[in-house]
């Protein structure tokens, strides 16, 4: 939303909406962390009950996958088990 807000700033002409911003972060931040863009897409319409900005959720949920993807990143359910099965190894073997 803060980048939104600069770009209404600096761009006072294109009568930017900063909340579409925030939008698009809130489904490109749950598709970055847990890997599942259309829950997040679903999710974020659902909750604000807004169906505009489709096509920029389902770009930027793209690249929010994409990225972390190539830096070979886990998702957290992933990281989450494999702490959560390492953890039952050590108590095992005490």
């Amino acid at each position: 939303m803060l980048f939104g807000a600069a770009c209404r700033l600096a761009f006072p002409a294109l009568s930017i909406q900063p909340e579409a911003f925030a939008l698009v972060g809130m489904a490109a931040l749950f598709t970055g962390v847990v890997r599942a863009p259309v829950t997040g897409i679903v999710l974020v319409a659902e909750m604000t009950g807004n169906v505009t900005m489709l096509l920029p959720m389902l770009g930027a949920c793209f690249m929010a996958m994409l990225l972390p993807m190539l830096l070979g990143n886990a998702p957290i359910y992933d990281s989450l088990r494999e702490h959560t099965l390492r953890l039952e190894r050590q108590i095992r073997q005490r």
